[in-house]
């Protein structure tokens, strides 16, 4: 399926059009345009070690990665020039501000004030650092370019949600109705990442039209 075969190109391409590479090194300048860095699967690790997270911090990660959806979905909105592109950046500032609020409302139940770790403060700076990058001097202007950017954009940020959820938040939450909520989450999480992979490959290699005949 193409789509299928595109997924982990997506991330790269991002990588190689916003020149921006994720993980542990989010603090240091963003990797030249000819050596994209996708490290993912370096998320919520320090030096190899992998974090410690109390309920309280899970949600927090939650939170900010919520927020950060909704922050990347009304720039896209406003930026964007395809019709679907800016449909999914507007979907996405509606069904995360939801999440938020289904989280919050979870949380408050069960007692639990979520709390700030490494990992939630690493996330809320790549975020910002990912906003600068698209509002910066070498983002594309406008058309298809600057669609593929916010595209890739979208599935960075929720390709690092669901590594992180996958790798350190199912594993360590000990409060079952926050055990839930991850699960809801990381579904809704790999819904985008489909939605957003057949947008970009829509983008990249439109449908081919059938010659005419004569």
């Amino acid at each position: 399926m193409r789509t299928a075969k595109f997924w982990m190109g997506t991330l790269l391409a991002g990588a190689l059009a916003l020149g921006y590479g994720c993980g542990s090194d989010a603090n240091k300048d963003p990797a030249p345009q000819d050596a994209p860095q996708q490290q993912v699967p370096d998320a919520g690790t320090d030096a190899g070690v992998v974090l410690t997270l109390t309920d309280a911090q899970i949600a927090r990660v939650l939170q900010v990665a919520n927020e950060g959806e909704v922050m990347l979905g009304q720039y896209a909105a406003s930026v964007a020039t395809d019709q679907a592109v800016i449909d999914f950046n507007n979907q996405m500032v509606t069904e995360h501000t939801a999440v938020k609020q289904r989280l919050d409302g979870v949380l408050a139940a069960e007692g639990i004030t979520p709390e700030d770790s490494s990992l939630s403060l690493q996330l809320q700076t790549e975020v910002q650092q990912l906003m600068q990058i698209l509002q910066g001097p070498n983002a594309p202007a406008a058309g298809a370019a600057l669609d593929l950017a916010l595209l890739s954009a979208q599935l960075n940020a929720h390709a690092r949600t669901a590594f992180i959820g996958d790798s350190l938040l199912t594993a360590q939450a000990t409060n079952t109705a926050l055990q839930q909520e991850l699960l809801s989450e990381r579904q809704a999480v790999q819904t985008h990442i489909n939605e957003a992979t057949d947008l970009q490959s829509a983008i990249v290699l439109p449908p081919i039209e059938p010659p005419v005949e004569p």
